[in-house]
């Protein structure tokens, strides 16, 4: 696949965030006290989308786009898991509030070089496949995805395929090999 179609499913909302208040209601998950700039090995897969985009925009802010790249990709990737095995498919816009929510804030020409750099990475995805093969599929509850739908239960698929999803996940949305 062209890597310009990569491109657009990773990046839709991160050049053009608006700057907007209070994207979630009160039904929303509590703020995440993430207040540093994870590096590669801090990543695991017990931390959600909510958590791995706000350490991202930390790193966009103080300028390690590398590292900034490698929590945006695993927050993109366990967000299109997580909207595969929820039931209400409205929760989809979950992701692109956050994106909005956390690099929204950030210096236009910091988003830009954020952007410059994640678009080399989407060139050359072999280390980040590799380590997303490694660190695996997420193994939390979706409640910051799950909260926003109006399902029962769980919100999840009844006995979704996990190993399956996650190998779709990672060949059909991050095509990696």
């Amino acid at each position: 696949m062209q890597k310009g179609c990569l491109w657009a499913l990773l990046v839709p909302s991160l050049l053009l965030c608006a700057t907007t208040r209070d994207l979630f209601e009160e039904s929303q998950p509590p703020v995440v006290m993430v207040s540093t700039c994870m590096e590669r090995i801090e990543i695991t897969n017990v931390q959600t989308p909510v958590e791995l985009f706000k350490s991202s925009a930390i790193c966009v802010e103080a300028k390690k786009y590398a590292q900034a790249v490698d929590l945006y990709l695993v927050a993109t990737a366990y967000g299109y898991f997580d909207s595969a095995r929820v039931i209400d498919k409205s929760t989809r816009d979950t992701l692109e509030s956050l994106k909005t929510e956390n690099f929204g804030p950030v210096d236009a020409s910091k988003r830009n070089q954020f952007a410059e750099a994640l678009r080399a990475r989407l060139d050359d995805m072999q280390s980040s496949c590799r380590f997303l093969e490694k660190l695996g599929a997420p193994t939390y509850y979706p409640k910051y995805m799950v909260q926003n739908g109006v399902t029962r239960g769980d919100g999840l698929i009844l006995n979704y395929d996990a190993k399956t999803l996650w190998q779709e996940t990672r060949t059909n949305y991050l095509r990696c090999p």
